[in-house]
């Protein structure tokens, strides 16, 4: 019985530690999730200037 209990012990141990890298990774999803909604809002309201050209001017 005691090898037993000691086996889970290590899977308990091994599940926290992926436990803890998932939550991680979560975060670092939302950072990224973040990142990516700014820069598609930008994109949004910068790709109308592409439909408005400047003219050249010459000095």
């Amino acid at each position: 019985m005691d090898g037993v209990e000691q086996r889970l012990d290590r899977v308990e141990q091994r599940l926290d530690r992926v436990e803890d890298e998932l939550c991680e990774v979560k975060e670092g999803l939302a950072e990224v999730r973040t990142g990516v909604n700014t820069l598609l809002e930008w994109a949004d309201e910068v790709g109308g200037t592409i439909a408005f050209p400047l003219p050249k001017m010459n000095l």
